[in-house]
């Protein structure tokens, strides 16, 4: 009954670490993302309504 309980806790735990997948080494930026420039301030001084 033992052995039985501590397979099923290592099947669990392998099956919820490998759940979390190979990240990629470079991701892309999105459509569109070209023009944009990173970091940004918030909120944009030139779209941000004045009070």
């Amino acid at each position: 009954m033992r052995l039985t309980v501590l397979s099923f806790c290592l099947v669990l735990a392998l099956a919820v670490v490998s759940g979390c997948g190979i990240k990629p080494k470079n991701v892309d930026a999105p459509g569109g993302a070209e023009k944009d420039t990173f970091p940004k301030t918030y909120p944009n001084p030139a779209t941000d309504p004045q009070p």
